[in-house]
């Protein structure tokens, strides 16, 4: 899947456990950066999903809450 090696088998190098590490810190970095793209899309949803309520059942200050963060990441 990522291309692991058996880092302690025949013929491996001495660096390989630093390879692994960075490999591993990589990976982690990864992830963090998944997470937070993850936060961003949830507060996307709630966006539209204010936004498609009927104007009578809509939270207006909420929803102008929702909007200026958005408006301010996009300025």
């Amino acid at each position: 899947m990522f291309g692991l090696r058996n880092v302690r088998g025949p013929g491996s190098r001495h660096g390989a456990d630093g390879d692994l590490e960075r490999r591993v810190a990589a990976l982690e970095e990864a992830v963090q950066e998944n997470r937070a793209l993850n936060v961003r899309l949830a507060e996307l949803t709630d966006v539209v999903s204010e936004l498609l309520l009927p104007v009578a059942a809509r939270d207006e200050k909420k929803l102008e809450e929702l909007l200026g963060k958005y408006r301010g990441d996009f300025s």
